[in-house]
């Protein structure tokens, strides 16, 4: 009977510690809702640089968490910084629906190159953009929307990347990189005007 206890107990602290650790993003959730009622309404990308992870919300709820890979010399919005800007951002425009896995984008257009994919680190292996992309527009001026911090203008966007087995690291030039899987998954079930908030 002790033995049952001691177990019931140690589960319990167990689950205890786990819901602890957990991410709460309610606090931010309900700031995103009354600021940008119409946007929220399309669901949340949460994007968290310091865990080098995205939460997909709808309506509060959890639907996915992925690994992401944001910008190795960090946060950042000016034009040139090589850094991914922070904030709140909606996404204005999805390119490649109909695009196969590890299809080659330059300069927002599919090269029709299919690009090999490393799952593991490849130290030296030019980083290329592929299969989906989200392209974001920011939503707070003079942090991320106008003059020399316009994300727009940046070209910034989420998508899928040839260095799969760097996610969960910052590694990006700016972008916020994808699995490739995950995206061609993701890319339908967000419309335009989606919301998109980065946060340290």
């Amino acid at each position: 009977m002790k033995k049952q206890w001691l177990i019931f107990i140690l589960c319990g602290l167990i689950f205890s510690i786990g819901t602890v650790q957990a991410a709460d993003h309610s606090a931010v959730l309900s700031d995103l809702q009354v600021k940008y009622p119409g946007y929220y309404a399309n669901g949340v990308l949460l994007v968290d640089d310091s865990e080098q992870q995205m939460y997909w919300y709808r309506d509060a709820e959890l639907m996915r968490t992925y690994a992401i890979s944001t910008a190795a010399k960090g946060l950042g919005s000016r034009s040139g910084s090589n850094k991914t800007p922070s904030g709140a951002h909606r996404i204005s425009t999805k390119i490649g629906s109909t695009a196969k896995r590890g299809a080659v984008f330059d300069k927002l257009q599919n090269t029709g190159r299919i690009a090999k994919i490393y799952t593991a680190p490849a130290p030296g292996v030019t980083a290329l953009v592929l299969t989906r992309v989200l392209r974001l527009d920011g939503l707070e001026p003079g942090k991320n929307k106008g003059g020399n911090v316009d994300t727009f203008n940046r070209a910034i966007y989420f998508h899928g990347t040839n260095k799969e087995g760097n996610l969960g690291k910052r590694a990006s030039h700016g972008c916020i990189r994808m699995n490739n899987d995950e995206i061609i998954k993701l890319f339908p079930q967000v419309p335009v005007d989606t919301l998109v908030y980065i946060q340290p």
